[in-house]
């Protein structure tokens, strides 16, 4: 039977530099996409070329082993052979030939058939996935396609990617290739699903340790540079992964009774996985299973004992406590201790480094309780004994506890204690005459106070007359306004009159000069002494009336 896929050692050095150099030089999902294209193929598509991707960046920015391609999630033997095939520029259509020769879809009509589990890695780090290849073989041994097989896992979630469909939940049904063969995979997700960058960035973490380690021991200088990695800013990431992880753990493992149980030995997860291969007429009866137990090593405990210890030396409180003790007096020596323990958790990156850090802390104080305080004060060593392992427990990043304000408090209560007993009864005497002369004011007031309420309430009543008298005023003084309007109106008439009468006295004086005539002269005296002659000439006769 011809060869259908690729494995990364069938091709050479030359080769897998050419698809190393292809998929580093992608610059898109959709590139990827377009340029691994088989004619009447679902190929890889925009979702898995997009995890080529994020599987790039988070090993830096490139492939450097066709391993890590075929690692990465959902890549299985014939994806990763459509990659090589359109990166080193063979004919798709050859290699359609080859997946699918003949009817290789068509289920087989034979019930004799075999199915076979293979998880890898096994065992696996808690945290990282496990690629279920499952393969389905006649007697004979020869790979059958097209074989509807059901997986089912009793922890975790399965994945499947058939085309564009990805399936997922505890019970996934696959169909096998023309190899025989299906891959899916397996995750244990940790309370808090994790992004595809906090994934990648705790998967690379991991597959830097052994897998393989008999006891947590062997792995002291791993887990030591776990921790420094965990510490470094830029690595927010992996930063937050661990956290999750140490969180869902925390009360096991952070607040262990028995300290050091963790770095013997290893907590393995157990999941039981099933694979039933149905006949072809759909479900029904399994005509082949297979069964696998698949093993996770759980990490978290091994590694938070040795990052403790990571924290415990670079944090030097044992040196900088004592250094407090041998400047401390009375109970300022509590204060003194609790601001390097709040200094210390403050300065740490990370959920887990808070955690543990305050456990470094219990471990300093639980020193400082144990030691010899014969050179502190008796105040100092009462304060020490009862009260700081209390206060301790309270310290955070952002606070030093309830210790703070309660001495803030004493102080200030002891302060205004001593300042109350200082003061002479001379003063107290004064303070007594003081209060007698409020007391005799304060009557005084009280007195005045009665007194101007009499006098508002009169006051209040003259008012009240007040207004009465000066409505009947306004009224009155409506009347008298409109008698003053009628006055005016008849004065007006009165001048008008007068200003006839005036006019028309002026027309009937006569002047001086006509009434006082001027003397006659002689002659004419004489003329008007002498009668006028009378005309002799006849009157006319008019007719009689």
């Amino acid at each position: 039977m011809a060869i259908v896929y690729l494995q990364p050692t069938d091709l050479s050095p030359a080769q897998a530099q050419q698809v190393l150099d292809f998929l580093n030089r992608a610059s898109s999902a959709e590139q990827l996409a377009r340029d691994i294209e088989f004619p009447r193929e679902l190929d890889i598509g925009v979702k898995l070329g997009q995890r080529l991707l994020d599987a790039r960046a988070a090993l830096g920015g490139s492939f450097t082993a066709l391993t890590q391609v075929r690692a990465v999630r959902l890549i299985g033997p014939e994806r990763f052979t459509e990659i090589c095939v359109a990166a080193l520029g063979f004919e798709p259509e050859r290699w359609v030939e080859l997946f699918y020769a003949g009817s290789p879809m068509t289920v087989p009509t034979e019930s004799g058939l075999a199915v076979t589990l293979h998880p890898r890695p096994q065992p696996a780090w808690l945290g990282q996935p496990l690629r279920l290849t499952v393969r389905v073989a006649d007697l004979g041994g020869t790979p059958r396609g097209g074989v509807a097989v059901t997986v089912q896992t009793g922890a975790g979630k399965l994945s499947w990617m058939y085309g564009f469909q990805h399936v997922e939940g505890q019970a996934v049904t696959v169909l096998t290739g023309v190899d025989g063969e299906a891959e899916l995979e397996l995750q244990r997700d940790p309370s808090e699903p994790l992004s595809e960058l906090h994934q990648a960035a705790l998967e690379n973490a991991l597959a830097e340790l052994d897998v393989n380690a008999t006891d947590p021991l062997k792995l002291e200088a791993d887990f030591r540079a776990l921790g420094q990695l965990y510490l470094l800013e830029r690595n927010y990431n992996l930063r937050r992964a661990i956290d999750i992880y140490v969180r869902d753990h925390r009360e096991a493992m952070v607040a262990a009774i028995n300290p050091g149980t963790w770095r013997l030995s290893w907590p393995v997860e157990s999941v039981l996985l099933q694979a039933d291969a149905h006949a072809s007429s759909g479900g029904g009866t399994a005509v082949a299973r297979a069964v696998v137990a698949v093993q996770w090593k759980n990490w978290v405990g091994a590694w938070l004992e040795f990052f403790g210890d990571v924290l415990k030396e670079a944090s030097g409180l044992d040196a900088k406590f004592n250094a407090a003790l041998r400047r401390g007096a009375d109970a300022e020596v509590i204060a003194d201790l609790l601001g390097q323990a709040q200094n210390f958790v403050a300065n740490q990156a990370g959920r887990s480094a808070q955690w543990l850090g305050q456990k470094t802390i219990d471990a300093a104080v639980a020193k400082v309780v144990g030691s010899d305080l014969e050179n502190l004060p008796t105040a100092a060593r009462t304060a020490l004994l009862t009260q700081l392992e209390v206060a301790s427990r309270e310290v955070s990043p952002t606070t030093l506890g309830n210790f703070t304000l309660v001495t803030t408090l004493r102080k200030t209560l002891g302060k205004n204690i001593t300042d109350i007993g200082s003061l002479s009864l001379e003063r107290l005497n004064r303070a007594e005459s003081l209060l007698t002369q409020v007391d005799v004011r304060a009557a005084r007031v009280e007195q005045l106070a009665a007194q101007v309420q009499r006098n508002d309430t009169q006051v209040t009543d003259q008012i009240g007359r007040f207004n009465a008298d000066a409505a009947v005023v306004n009224t009155r003084l409506a009347g008298f306004n409109q008698q003053r309007g009628d006055i005016t109106l008849r004065l007006d008439g009165l001048q008008t009159n007068f200003t006839r009468l005036q006019t028309d006295f002026g027309r009937l004086q006569i002047p001086r000069s006509a009434r006082t005539p001027a003397p006659a002269s002689a002659p004419a005296r004489k003329a008007a002494s002498t009668p006028a002659p009378r005309s002799r000439k006849p009157a006319a006769k008019g007719p009689k009336k």
